[in-house]
């Protein structure tokens, strides 16, 4: 089978291979990491552990109007994967 992306740390998945549509935390850190980076200068220490426990904790202070804000925009992402993908099932993989 053919596969894409093989690295030491990351499992190679299948050409077919379809991800799960993200969860509002997802999103979140998606849309803060592209603000920390923006904001960063070249001489900042940001990796993405550190950008990993800044956005948690940001996400943790958050108020439940804006995590609904994001659970909806979850929730939109998720008709969208299925109006792509109707036949997708999340199927984890057994250890």
């Amino acid at each position: 089978p053919t596969t894409i992306g093989s690295t030491r740390h990351k499992r190679e998945k299948p050409v077919s291979h379809t991800p799960r549509p993200p969860n509002s935390f997802i999103i979140y850190r998606k849309e803060k990491h592209a603000e920390l980076m923006s904001q960063s200068t070249s001489t900042s220490t940001l990796n993405n552990n550190v950008i990993s426990k800044i956005v948690g904790s940001m996400w943790k202070q958050e108020t439940p109007e804006v995590k609904a804000l994001y659970a909806a925009k979850a929730q939109e992402e998720k008709r969208v994967h299925m109006l792509k993908h109707p036949d997708y099932k999340y199927r984890p993989k057994k250890a």
